[in-house]
């Protein structure tokens, strides 16, 4: 039981959640836990002529990765 306990904070410093707070586009604010966004994951809109708009990283809640946009975060926080 505590090797469990190690292994999951060892892996905690290797891969840090982070809970997010997020506005989608219907509206609807939820909180998600997400992995650390990293600049290479960033992506654009080319409708909106935007480089940058949002980045993708990986949601503990749905069990995959998705995409966050950078104006619809209401908050950020390590977790």
């Amino acid at each position: 039981m505590k090797m469990k306990k190690l292994i999951a904070k060892i892996a905690k410093l290797f891969n840090p959640a982070y809970s997010l707070v997020y506005t989608d586009a219907r509206g609807l604010t939820q909180m998600y836990t997400i992995t650390k966004s990293k600049h290479i994951n960033e992506f654009g809109n080319s409708k909106e002529g935007r480089p940058v708009v949002g980045f993708r990283a990986h949601c503990y809640n749905r069990g995959e990765v998705r995409p966050f946009r950078y104006d619809r975060i209401v908050s950020l926080n390590k977790a």
